[in-house]
């Protein structure tokens, strides 16, 4: 198995900005000394949920702070910018980087984010899907040439190019059963955080994803199955909830509020009504029920029964732990590093 990190850079009230980007930069150097697989950020706009706008910048900034361990998006969230700047950007981190990029790729689905931005929830398909197009057409083609409804490109040249042939792999972000069989149709990644969602609901999707994939004839070898967990590795269940328990109900709080609100709640389609729904049970989350259903935490051995069924459970090849979660302590989170990889890690490799 593989394992990751992963930074969402939310900013509490008891964190500063520059202790947000601080910590995550040195976390992430220390994630590369450890031996973990990878580290993984995602971008986010207007509120304290995520502070980092351009995953570009801080990637670059990685890539230049480590030598081996890959870096990832989780996600771009495509729709948001244009495809023509967001292949170069990406391209740039992968020349930086020495061919270290997985790009994973979202369409989104905060309202508040799509009202600051001016973009229409309705068109977010249309505008990932034809940006995906591009993107790829501007990392493998001499010339991009495009007609679509959003974006009409001419015989242009786009530079630089990544090092990674003939691109940086690409991965799909997946809610939808529907979703997961497309993308293994079609031979892509995908990357999943089934944090609130049921086992048996992502047992489901993932074993459809596997069935396409090798249906499809793809390399069996290629086949990936990612999750994104919570994850805190403690001395004892006691001292765990201590360090955890205000950070991760901040977040479920937080989450309840991005998810629900809008600049115009009139123009939320019906495609993204269930992130609405959620947000009564988001808001009544207990550490107790997270600590139980949800997230990896405990002591080493907790968390290595945890994973172990997970990976017997729904097939995964890869965890990408969230450690650094909700304004969590740099030494809290440094210390719950260091005891899964000295202590879970090697179970599974």
């Amino acid at each position: 198995m593989k394992f990751g990190i992963f930074f969402l850079l939310e900013q509490p009230e008891w964190r500063t900005q520059e202790r947000v980007y601080a910590d995550a930069l040195a976390q992430a150097t220390y994630a590369e000394e450890l031996g973990y697989d990878g580290v993984w950020i995602a971008e986010h706009h207007f509120s304290e949920y995520g502070i980092c706008p351009s995953m570009a910048v801080f990637a670059g900034a990685l890539a230049q702070r480590t030598r081996t361990i890959r870096l990832g998006t989780a996600v771009t969230i495509l729709p948001f910018n244009h495809p023509i700047r967001t292949a170069e950007e990406w391209a740039m981190v992968d020349l930086l980087s020495g061919g270290r990029l997985d790009f994973g790729v979202g369409r989104g689905y905060q309202p508040g984010e799509f009202h600051g931005f001016g973009v229409s929830m309705s068109e977010s398909r249309e505008r990932f899907d034809e940006s995906l197009a591009i993107i790829k057409q501007a990392w493998t083609r001499d010339r991009v040439n495009f007609d679509g409804k959003h974006y009409q490109i001419h015989d242009l040249a786009v530079l630089p190019r990544p090092v990674q042939k003939p691109h940086p792999p690409i991965r799909i972000a997946c809610v939808s059963p529907d979703t997961f069989e497309q993308v293994a149709r079609r031979g892509e990644k995908f990357l999943s955080a089934p944090s609130i969602t049921p086992v048996t609901y992502m047992k489901a999707a993932y074993e459809t994803y596997a069935k396409v994939w090798l249906e499809e004839g793809h390399a069996p070898s290629e086949l990936e199955i990612p999750a994104l967990y919570f994850t805190h590795v403690g001395i004892d269940a006691a001292s765990t909830r201590r360090d955890t328990e205000r950070s991760i109900l901040w977040y479920f709080g937080m989450l309840a509020r991005v998810i629900a609100e809008s600049g115009d709640p009139t123009k939320v389609p019906a495609a993204y009504k269930f992130y609405a729904r959620a947000k009564a049970n988001l808001e009544t989350v207990t550490y107790d029920f997270l600590a139980n259903e949800i997230v990896l935490f405990g002591d080493a051995q907790q968390v290595i029964d945890r994973v172990s069924m997970l990976r017997d459970e729904l097939g995964l090849t890869y965890v990408i732990c969230w450690m650094n979660f909700g304004g969590l302590a740099d030494e809290s989170v440094r210390a719950s590093m260091r005891r899964f990889a000295e202590q879970v890690l090697p179970k599974f490799r």
